[in-house]
């Protein structure tokens, strides 16, 4: 049964998606329970994999059950079929994306019954198939099913981008056009490698390319390699081509926002990570003259700019969603330093990043539930009025700052410690300044939310109504705040030598 496993993964939501979808047109309220049920095993199984893979190593399944076939006239078998790996690189992304989309699709249920009412089923196969788009690109063993899945996720985030008011439709067309600018240049990328390489299993190419590079460098592969990368910065929103996200997130409806921005631009950047590290290597990368000081020059910029252009927001969300812009550069910096510390702190924030987002969202949707609207000037007395909500926000905001014990902390150390060695400091310089500057947004709203609203004992004021938001919202958001806590505290149990993330970098590190 447990060969299985990878392929329960993806089967989970894209069954769900499909079942949602036809189940709508008769019994519309069978549509979320299925999507529950689907998230539920792809979360188990991806749980499940994480002890096998931490035990065992990497875990590989290639869908339909075909393996070496001989080819008429050929003395060598060939190998054929689509293959499915688990290992040390993408296992904790896998149970993150899994587990934040189930606990996400529970806490999105209220909203998505008051912002889309009558359309809940469309919402429901759409966000199905979303997760079903995300998990596949970070479980995918084939560059060009990396593509697919990629436009999998993207198709349906058009859609649940589009499903909001006001300025949402220009939101989505403007992430359109530059969702497919991103998925051009990584098809193109794709292109050079297969010319060169002869296949598009990541595997094969990873023993490939080092004995082409042998005689010397390949333009091709080269070429191959920029279009790629590009293509994934496109989509992650990364720095300069993250116009489209603040809108995009914003305007979209909370609760597609809400499983959007913890999880969408992550698998970008573990998309990138893959073809970084696995297809490619660190020395080749090390190896690209005057390529590496741009990728840290523009990590640095994007953290500076996402994290000043935040303080000019007065919108909850548009504020989050300039954190996420920010929080790119962090771990696009990281993959980039190429070191040790670097690439722990990378990959460690790649999940620790979605955790974060992830509360953040929630605790704005609780927000925005309650007091209809997320701007800043709405938030006069909400500490009191919703002292368990802005308490799960609190806990957030200390982690995106990096207050110890959260693991927001550890991953920007780590990240720190990996500049520090490499001589980057401008990039150490930006990561300090978007912690002083998340920290003062935290106290601007502290003083807006509880300093500026006298106390209901205090000059005889009539009290101020407590109401949270409903407990199917509240308590994911407060079990996700305080499982940042809990991440921080076991970052041993995920970063040491012997552990899944030490085991990752070790294998990248290795010629």
């Amino acid at each position: 049964m447990t060969e299985q496993l990878p392929i329960i993964i993806i089967l989970g939501p894209l069954m769900a998606a499909v079942l949602a979808a036809f189940a709508g047109w008769f019994r519309p309220k069978l549509s979320h329970p299925l999507v529950l049920l689907g998230l539920a095993a792809s979360f188990a199984a991806a749980l499940k994999l994480v002890f096998i893979v931490a035990d065992g190593g990497t875990q590989k399944y290639w869908l339909g059950g075909w393996g070496d076939k001989v080819i008429p006239g050929q003395k060598d078998p060939f190998v054929v079929g689509i293959q499915i790996t688990v290992d040390h690189l993408n296992t904790l992304l896998l149970a993150a994306v899994s587990g934040i989309a189930l606990l996400t699709a529970i806490y999105a249920k209220r909203l998505v019954d008051t912002e889309l009412a009558g359309r809940q089923r469309y919402f429901d196969a759409l966000f199905a198939l979303l997760v079903t788009g995300l998990l596949g690109i970070s479980i995918t063993g084939d560059i060009f099913n990396l593509y697919v899945f990629m436009e999998i996720a993207a198709l349906s985030s058009y859609a649940l981008i589009a499903y909001g008011k006001s300025r949402a439709y220009m939101a989505s067309f403007n992430y359109l056009i530059m969702g497919t600018m991103g998925a051009c240049l990584y098809l193109l990328g794709i292109g050079f490698i297969f010319i060169k390489g002869g296949t598009l299993n990541i595997d094969d190419l990873s023993g490939i390319i080092p004995t082409l590079q042998a005689d010397g460098p390949s333009q091709a592969l080269f070429v191959g390699f920029i279009l790629i990368i590009l293509g994934a910065w496109a989509k992650m929103a990364f720095f300069p081509f993250h116009g489209w996200l603040p809108n995009a997130y914003t305007y979209a409806p909370t609760a597609s926002a809400s499983v959007l921005a913890p999880l969408a631009t992550k698998v970008a950047v573990y998309a990138m990570l893959r073809i970084m590290l696995t297809v490619y290597s660190i020395d080749y990368i090390v190896g690209l003259n005057g390529i590496q000081p741009i990728a840290l020059y523009l990590s640095t910029a994007a953290i500076v700019m996402g994290s000043f252009l935040s303080l000019t927001q007065t919108n909850l969300k548009m504020i989050a969603c300039y954190f996420v812009i920010s929080e790119i550069g962090y771990m696009v910096g990281g993959a980039w330093l190429a070191n040790k510390p670097g690439l722990t702190g990378a990959m460690y924030h790649l999940v620790a990043d979605a955790a974060m987002t992830s509360a953040l969202f929630m605790a704005i949707g609780c927000i925005i539930y309650r007091l209809g609207q997320a701007q800043l000037e709405s938030l006069r007395g909400v500490f009191f009025k919703m002292p368990v909500t802005m308490t799960a926000f609190v806990i957030t905001m200390a982690a995106l700052i990096g207050v110890p014990p959260t693991c927001g902390f550890f991953s920007k150390w780590y990240l720190i410690q990996g500049a520090a060695q490499a001589g980057v400091w401008h990039f150490v310089v930006a990561l300090l300044l978007s912690s002083l500057v998340k920290a003062i947004i935290l106290f601007r709203i502290v003083e807006i939310g509880y300093n500026r609203v006298p106390h209901p004992a205090i000059q005889g004021n009539p009290a101020i109504e407590r109401k949270e938001a409903p407990l199917s919202m509240l308590i994911p958001t407060l079990a996700m705040a305080l499982g940042l806590i809990v991440l921080g505290l076991y970052t041993d149990t995920l970063v040491g030598t012997n552990t899944i993330i030490g085991k990752a970098v070790s294998a990248a590190l290795t010629p």
